[in-house]
């Protein structure tokens, strides 16, 4: 008898492991981003968790700096991340572990500058900001003063959160800064700034922020192929600029939809794979104005 109840026992035993096995498990990746207007298709990548196959799980972890972005990637504290192209670019020089998978969107950069500004030529003695020396804006500011004759010397500028340029205007700190949106439609809707200029018309199609991972997160090419997969969907909807995605960009960054909706606008989420040649004219630009001494060869950074 005591043989048969150890048999059953066992029999339970095994056939709730068998059935434990069964189960399916969830990889989580966690993807670190900033609550702008470039991070949207993550957004809603992470909202339309409907098209995963049970498999994989994406969390999205909240910042509000880039450093700390940078850090929580380099530690490993996060798998990847929505970075700035030159931060990227130093990362990966930094650590050869990091790889590029995809732009998270294109132009949506914007020039805003106080309500007195009336030209460029009034920003000389004056605080620009800019949101990281290493930035695509900071890139964008030196072309704009190549192009309108102004020193670098002749103006003062300085690095400063996203989140803080409005206010950093509002206060009189800074008469200009160059920022992702939606920071640029922050100033307009409160008046405090207007926007003078966008990305597109300096550099039409520039890119700004890239989707990094540290390679050894996405060894497993089926992880890689739903990332890639469920990351273009979301890019397509996001374009579409539909209410949903309205909806949920305003869950992540507690904004107002006119200004979500004006600073979608300026931000376009279509033909986000980066080719070689285009790295190379980018990247040259960035070296020219010396925003960066040295970049990473394309086919040791670039996914194709």
């Amino acid at each position: 008898m005591k043989i048969l109840k150890v048999i059953i026992i066992l029999a339970v035993f095994v056939g709730c492991a068998v059935q434990a096995s069964e189960e399916p498990t969830t990889f989580n990746i966690q993807i670190a981003y900033l609550p702008i207007t470039h991070s949207t298709a993550l957004m809603v990548m992470n909202e339309q968790q409907s098209y995963s196959d049970g498999d994989y799980q994406m969390d999205l972890v909240r910042f509000t700096a880039w450093p700390d972005v940078v850090d929580a990637l380099r530690t490993g504290r996060v798998d990847g991340a929505s970075i700035l192209f030159e931060v990227a670019l130093q990362a990966k020089l930094e650590d050869d572990s990091l790889v590029m998978l995809s732009l998270t969107h294109r132009d949506g950069n914007v020039i805003v500058v106080d309500n007195d500004i009336n030209t460029y030529q009034d920003l000389i003695g004056r605080v620009v900001a800019i949101p990281h020396r290493l930035s695509p804006q900071n890139t964008l500011l030196q072309m704009i003063l190549d192009r309108e004759g102004i020193s670098p010397n002749d103006i003062q500028i300085i690095e400063i959160s996203p989140a803080e340029m409005p206010f950093s205007m509002a206060s009189g700190a800074i008469s200009a800064y160059i920022v992702a949106e939606p920071f640029g439609s922050v100033a307009e809707n409160a008046g405090v700034g207007r926007i003078i200029e966008t990305s597109e018309d300096i550099f039409p199609n520039a890119i700004c922020c890239v989707l990094v991972f540290r390679e050894e997160s996405i060894r497993n090419p089926e992880l890689l192929a739903w990332i890639l997969e469920n990351f273009e969907r979301a890019a397509e909807i996001t374009h579409a600029r539909d209410y949903r995605v309205v909806e949920v960009f305003k869950e992540h960054a507690r904004l107002s939809e006119d200004v979500i909706e004006r600073s979608l606008e300026h931000t376009t989420f279509h033909n986000l794979n980066l080719t070689e040649e285009e790295y190379y004219q980018i990247t040259d630009i960035i070296l020219h104005y010396g925003v960066l001494e040295e970049v990473p060869s394309f086919r040791s950074f670039v996914i194709e």
